[in-house]
């Protein structure tokens, strides 16, 4: 019921103010294709494991995931902003199977032997590395082939029209600044204030004014590969700026950090962490700091929990005249990997140094896989001594 539940929230809001003019068929397009492709894959997995944990056989319930993913994208016709894809169905029909999957063949992965485990734990701690260096990787500043040229309030697809008035704007390598005033009603969508483009109309920099938020958009692999783009926002700082008003907004660069300034306050070391990498396929630009603070702790531990996991199942091998020890040694060397991860991404990435709140969601997801894997262990399952 909360798979369910959960599908129909994220499915049929309202997106937008336009109805789709029909049905699409392809797996996947736009600007976010491969985003919205993972999306797809999904969204329907814990549905698929929850049919499946009530005891439904496997055909029946991709069955009853297409028939639900159907329902959807048909009701989406009648629903600004939706676009109705058979495409999406088929998605949703392979992400049911996926989440059948994961619970038909669980313990053939989850209750593996001691040695096995350890290796898996080994590789889950190399993946989660790779995710967060991938994250940096997409996320980094990228810079089309020059020249360039500003132009003020742009017409840019998916974003709204600024509706107050530019003054003026500058650019020069490493800083943009722009005077405008603002619009005498809240805008329902962000619009930008000022762009720099390449010579092929391709966005370098983007300073909008979305709500009482000042946000900078600039261009990142990410945007190639056709994953999310998400822009670096100053929260509120547009609360004192009354309608009408005549503001400076700007941006600068030194190449270690990233700075916002509004009518002469700056606020700098602006940047994305190893946490964000979820943005890359799902990113709510509205939603509160600190719910977004949870989710990039969150993804961290559910980027290690594997660790932990395999790592409890090490300990249950009996390590006496050093059987066993084998296995604790290299289920130890996963979790030092996970841990040197997250010091060493962000330096050879260009991402800001993992938060404290990163760190206790590494440290927590470990914990967790630990105490999942092996409840009988109690504190560190990485302990010399055997479980009970």
């Amino acid at each position: 019921m909360l798979a369910t539940l959960a599908i129909l929230v994220a499915t049929l809001h309202p997106g937008g103010a336009q109805i789709a003019p029909g049905w699409s068929f392809s797996l996947t397009s736009g600007d976010a294709a491969l985003a919205e492709l993972i999306q797809n894959l999904l969204l329907f997995i814990p549905l698929g494991i929850f049919l499946t944990l009530a005891g439904v056989r496997p055909l029946r319930a991709v069955a009853l995931g297409a028939l639900l993913s159907f329902a959807v994208e048909f009701a989406q016709q009648w629903i600004p902003g939706r676009d109705p894809s058979v495409g999406d169905i088929v998605c949703n029909s392979i992400s049911t199977a996926l989440g059948v999957t994961l619970v038909r063949f669980a313990p053939q992965w989850l209750t593996t032997a001691p040695r096995r485990s350890a290796w898996q734990a080994l590789a889950t701690a190399v993946a989660a590395v790779l995710v967060w260096i991938g994250t940096g990787a997409m996320l980094r500043q990228s810079f089309p082939p020059p020249p360039y040229h500003i132009v003020d309030v742009p017409d840019l697809n998916l974003w709204g029209p600024y509706q107050g008035q530019v003054l003026w704007s500058n650019f020069a390598i490493g800083a943009l600044s722009v005077r405008a005033t603002a619009p005498s009603h809240p805008a329902s969508r962000a619009g930008p204030l000022v762009a720099v483009l390449d010579a092929h109309d391709v966005a370098v920099f983007i300073l909008a004014m979305d709500g009482r938020d000042l946000s900078l958009s600039y261009h990142m692999p990410a945007i190639r590969w056709t994953l999310g783009d998400p822009d670096l926002r100053w929260r509120g700082a547009f609360a004192t700026v009354a309608p009408g008003d005549t503001f400076t907004a700007a941006t600068s660069s030194d190449g270690k950090q990233i700075c916002l300034g509004l009518n002469g306050e700056k606020h700098c070391g602006f940047g994305y962490t190893v946490g964000d990498g979820w943005k890359l396929i799902f990113d709510p630009e509205h939603w509160p700091g600190g719910v977004l603070t949870t989710i990039n702790a969150l993804w961290v531990a559910g980027c290690v929990i594997g660790v932990g996991w395999w790592a409890a199942r090490t300990a249950t091998t009996t390590v006496r005249d050093g059987k066993g020890r084998y296995e604790t040694v290299i289920a130890r060397i996963a979790v030092g990997i996970v841990l040197l991860g997250l010091v060493v991404a962000p330096l050879v990435t260009g991402l800001k140094g993992t938060t404290l709140w990163e760190w206790i969601g590494a440290l927590g997801g470990i914990e967790l896989g630990l105490v999942l894997g092996n409840p009988g262990v109690m504190g560190s399952a990485l302990s010399d001594t055997p479980s009970h």
